[in-house]
């Protein structure tokens, strides 16, 4: 009989449990952490019955996602980065699942969840949320979940539905990365008018995202104390090289500071895959306090109309 929740019989490359994270604690050398692509993480939750507000855990994924068996009846969501996921239920019968579908397990059913195309991240959400251990107010997880790990969750249905992918757009899929000026970035030899551009080289995760500059920049500061840092920071280790820090990264940090990526197009961070590339187009702060209140009401409202949904079934 299998167990009660959901037990993941293989893993991706990165499985871990993800909630909005630990804020308030950076001081003491704690990052919040968070998902990887916010806008995905709570439209998927949404997609399953939680609200943003109910700050439900959820399953992030990367590259390609696991296979879970169902120990009872369970009500979940996938994202719409996944192409390819099948349901196996326990009759022998199979169902292909759509990009932004919600669909219900039964005990024994199995879901093979495939790979992620386009972005690089995806996310599983479940009704009610993932009720892993809560740690200072968080039950993300900082260790990739191993096979046989099970996802605790209450039983719960949902409705067989389907958003269509443009309910889903985020308000920006694309162009240049919007940055805020940071403390280094005229002594780096980038005036008004010229945008640096990049490659993303292979070292990509959460902790940050290293680009290759398609021109070198001039020779960044050195010796420079450690200051406070945070997700979106763009940091400069060397005249071909640059990071984007990420959800995951360090608290401090001492390399020349180019530019900070704007919230609003901070999941867009976490999207990028080795080989893209990208521009970064300076704004000022009014243009960029304007983006980030159009992301969060755009956001808003999607959820709420998957949420209405949801209420009509």
């Amino acid at each position: 009989m299998p167990p009660a929740g959901l037990k993941l019989l293989k893993t991706g490359p990165l499985d871990l449990i993800i909630d909005t994270g630990r804020p308030g604690l950076r001081d003491r050398g704690v990052g919040p952490g968070g998902p990887a692509d916010r806008w995905a993480f709570n439209l998927t939750n949404a997609l399953a019955g939680n609200a943003p507000e109910t700050n439900a855990a959820a399953l992030e994924f990367s590259l390609v996602g696991p296979t879970l068996l169902a120990g009872q009846t369970t009500g979940c969501a996938l994202s719409g980065s996944v192409r390819s996921a099948q349901l196996h239920h326990a009759n022998g019968t199979t169902v292909q699942l759509a990009p932004w579908s919600s669909f219900t397990l039964q005990a024994g059913d199995r879901l093979r969840i495939g790979p992620v195309t386009g972005d690089l991240r995806g996310y599983l959400a479940i009704r009610g949320g993932i009720q892993s251990p809560s740690v200072a107010g968080s039950r993300q997880s900082l260790s990739p979940l191993q096979a046989e790990s099970l996802l605790l969750a209450g039983p719960g249905q949902l409705p067989s539905r389907h958003m269509d992918a443009d309910w889903a757009g985020s308000p920006r899929p694309g162009g240049p990365l919007r940055v805020l000026p940071g403390p280094q970035w005229d002594q780096l030899g980038w005036p008004t008018g010229q945008n640096p551009e990049a490659t993303v080289a292979d070292r990509v995760d959460r902790m940050g995202v290293r680009l290759n500059l398609t021109r070198p920049a001039p020779t960044p500061s050195a010796g420079l104390p450690s200051e406070p840092v945070c997700p979106g920071v763009i940091q400069a280790p060397s005249t071909a090289e640059w990071i984007i820090l990420g959800v995951g990264c360090q608290t401090l940090g001492g390399y020349a500071k180019v530019a900070q990526v704007i919230e609003a197009d901070l999941d867009r961070v976490g999207r990028l895959r080795p080989g893209d590339t990208l521009a970064l187009e300076r704004v000022g702060p009014a243009d960029a306090v304007a983006a980030n209140r159009e992301y969060r009401r755009r956001l808003a409202r999607c959820c709420q109309a998957a949420l209405l949904t949801l209420s009509g079934h």
